[in-house]
């Protein structure tokens, strides 16, 4: 019953929120005026348009390659495969695209986890290694704040923020690296159950600081360095070249596809809607209008093709990767929203996923 009405609880506030978000959008698109919006969407060149979409979909597969790179420093005991990555990385996109609270990291974990066999062992692994692309990410996002910051005015003065959104990955680091000692066994505890509890913490913390192992080994670090700064620069393009399928790249140039590339992924840091939905054309808005002079009609249209692009690269990518993977969406999402411990089956089982 204490579940029952938490599930319902939790699912009467999304609905809450879903419909003030439709109403804010709502708002927000009569007082820009709902022809000149539609008017900069139907302006829009097609053929750029699957231009970007192409870019965009390329990038995914640089992101797998270099998560491939990271689990094959990090996973010794299998030899983790490129598809892999691929399955994992496609799923995960598809998750976070569709779930808010970015449960797609999770999701693509739990699915090379099972892919690689005996995933309660490997699943801390892989979770370690989502730091460590994080971490490629935060080095791609700071060279996009540093390009931001020399062509536009409109954030001097707050280059602060950039700095403290910068710690937040080292500090999660830090919490990894240090953690298992912490939590070393021999500690006295009053109880053998929280005994046994903290060394299960310290040993699985310990499995996802091996999943830093990628930075030990020079060859595989620069592989993935390489891919997943190759991923943001073609993203960064692609952000681009619908500055030009809409005919705006006369007034945004490469500096301004950096400053929105930069301000989405600042704002989707904890997405509260699926593709953080209203807050990624706000982000878009805020930039384009006021660092660039274009019309805010133009700016939200930008800002809806976009997220439309990225949300097709998510269905064009991922869904054929659930199909091929034997699971479905439902399957997937039930176990990134629960925290409890599961049981994922080896392929051999077709998308059966157990609870203990």
């Amino acid at each position: 019953p204490g579940r029952r009405r938490l599930r319902t609880a939790r699912r009467a506030g999304l609905l809450a929120a879903a419909g003030a978000l439709a109403l804010l959008s709502f708002e927000a698109l009569r007082r820009v005026g709902f022809d000149s919006i539609s008017g900069t969407l139907l302006a829009s060149s097609p053929t750029w348009v699957i231009v970007a979409l192409a870019l965009m979909c390329g990038s995914m597969v640089l992101r797998a390659g270099a998560w491939h790179a990271i689990l094959r420093a990090a996973v010794t005991d299998v030899r983790p495969k490129l598809s892999d990555a691929l399955q994992g990385t496609f799923i995960g996109v598809l998750m976070s695209a569709t779930l808010p609270a970015r449960l797609g990291e999770p999701s693509r974990a739990l699915i090379v986890a099972r892919r690689l066999g005996r995933p309660r062992e490997h699943l801390p692994v892989v979770l370690g290694t989502l730091v460590s692309q994080t971490l490629l990410n935060l080095l791609a996002l700071v060279i996009l704040g540093a390009i931001m910051f020399s062509t536009v005015g409109l954030f001097a003065g707050r280059q602060q923020a950039l700095v403290f959104y910068a710690l937040a990955p080292f500090v999660a680091l830090c919490v990894v690296l240090v953690a298992p000692a912490l939590l070393r066994s021999g500690l006295p505890s009053r109880s053998s159950r929280v005994a046994q509890s903290l060394d299960r913490a310290r040993q699985a913390l310990t499995r996802v600081r091996s999943g830093l192992a990628v930075f030990s080994s020079a060859r595989h670090a620069a592989v993935a360095v390489t891919l997943q700064l190759g991923a943001w620069a073609v993203q960064w393009a692609s952000c681009y070249v619908l500055f030009v399928a809409l005919g705006l790249d006369d007034r945004a140039n490469l500096g301004a596809a950096a400053a929105v590339l930069f301000a989405v992924n600042v704002t989707a840091v904890l997405p509260l809607t699926p593709s953080n939905l209203g807050v990624f054309q706000a982000a878009c808005v805020a930039v384009l209008t006021g660092a660039y002079g274009i019309k805010t009609a133009d700016a939200l249209g930008y800002g809806i093709i976009l997220q439309a692009v990225e949300v097709a690269t998510a269905v064009i990518m991922g869904a054929p990767a659930l199909v091929k993977e034997g699971v479905s969406w439902r399957e997937v999402r039930l176990r990134a929203l629960h925290s409890s411990p599961v049981s994922l089956p080896p392929r051999g089982s077709r998308g059966a996923f157990e609870t203990d």
